[in-house]
């Protein structure tokens, strides 16, 4: 085979076959997560989200089974042939709508979290807008691919690409951002539940701004260098991150409850042994002795507040429970 054409195949399959391998580690991260959710909330979280998180994992795996047959498809089946590495073949063509599928219902969970938190529609709504943009799109992508049949004249697909990888990662940014300004007006000026909330909003940074960096690259990618298939690793690994992150944040209620209640506990304590009462009796002679009776207590944050608030799995405030501990509910 000539050297351009070894050039050629290490910057399509080749990267192809790079992003497949990430693609599937984080694939097995949610198969992980996806068991860790269903041990530990499949009795307690409702039906409805339930059944949100057994689609995304099927979407998940779907998409999965798509990229590993396309690979081998022209890796294996098609060894040799030269000419096929040209052809955009079916499963290739269709795995984007179920990339932009998985990324849009998790794009629209969080919008309507934002609602719930904050009461208002309007950034829900932009958010659903600029996910629906990417999502409306990807169907126009996948359209155009079947059309086009080679990856030769994905020049044409530009525009579509840099549309709706741009709205899709300002949808990302838009929610990280509003997520931590409804965390932030949420603070009680206790530190238990201030470091919580603390913690959820370091999550939402953190999950916004690594799917927005993807998006990005593949928008830089595609425009760059349209007929190579470098910006299928950055599409591949974002529908995954969208997953894990997600996923991740509902399993860290246990941990953030668990760090509740050991400071309500570690406050009690302090107060208990912190807490003092000296009686210091003074007399003089004469008839009329002077006792004076002085009563120290000592208490803390966790001991006073038995009204504390509690906060839902993405940072909402509301009403504690009975034992007055915060509570991440769903």
């Amino acid at each position: 085979m000539p050297g351009s054409a070894i050039a050629d195949i290490r910057d399509t399959y080749g990267a192809a076959f790079i992003g497949l391998l990430f693609s599937t580690v984080l694939y097995g991260m949610t198969i992980t997560q996806t068991w860790i959710y269903y041990c530990h909330y499949r009795s307690r979280d409702p039906v409805a989200l339930k059944g949100f998180i057994a689609l995304l994992f099927i979407l998940d795996t779907l998409h999965t089974i798509l990229c590993i047959y396309a690979v081998y498809w022209y890796l294996v089946l098609n060894f040799g042939n030269v000419v096929n590495l040209d052809i955009n073949m079916w499963a290739i063509n269709i795995q984007a709508d179920v990339n932009t599928l998985t990324g849009y219902m998790v794009q629209l969970f969080y919008a309507r979290r934002l609602y719930i938190m904050s009461k208002s529609i309007v950034v829900p709504a932009i958010i659903g807008v600029l996910g629906g943009i990417c999502f409306g799109l990807g169907f126009v992508f996948t359209e155009r691919t079947f059309a086009l049949q080679r990856y030769s004249r994905y020049g044409s697909l530009t525009w579509v690409t840099c549309v709706g990888m741009g709205s899709t990662a300002l949808a990302d940014i838009l929610i990280a951002s509003a997520m931590c300004l409804c965390l932030y007006h949420k603070r009680t000026g206790f530190a238990k539940t201030d470091s919580i909330i603390t913690t959820l909003m370091s999550y939402s940074v953190n999950s916004g701004l690594l799917t927005s960096i993807l998006a990005i690259g593949m928008l830089v990618s595609f425009v760059a260098a349209p007929t190579h298939l470098i910006w299928e690793q950055f599409f591949w690994l974002m529908g995954k991150c969208y997953v894990n992150s997600f996923l991740a944040m509902l399993n860290s209620r246990d941990s953030l409850r668990g760090r509740s209640a050991d400071n309500d506990l570690t406050g009690l304590r302090m107060s208990l042994s912190v807490q003092q009462d000296r009686t210091l009796s003074i007399s003089k002679t004469g008839p009329t002795p002077l006792s004076v009776t002085v009563h120290r207590t000592t208490t803390t944050e966790f001991a006073e507040s038995e009204h504390d608030d509690k906060l839902d799995k993405h940072g909402g405030v509301s009403d504690s429970g009975d034992d007055g501990s915060p509570e991440l509910a769903v």
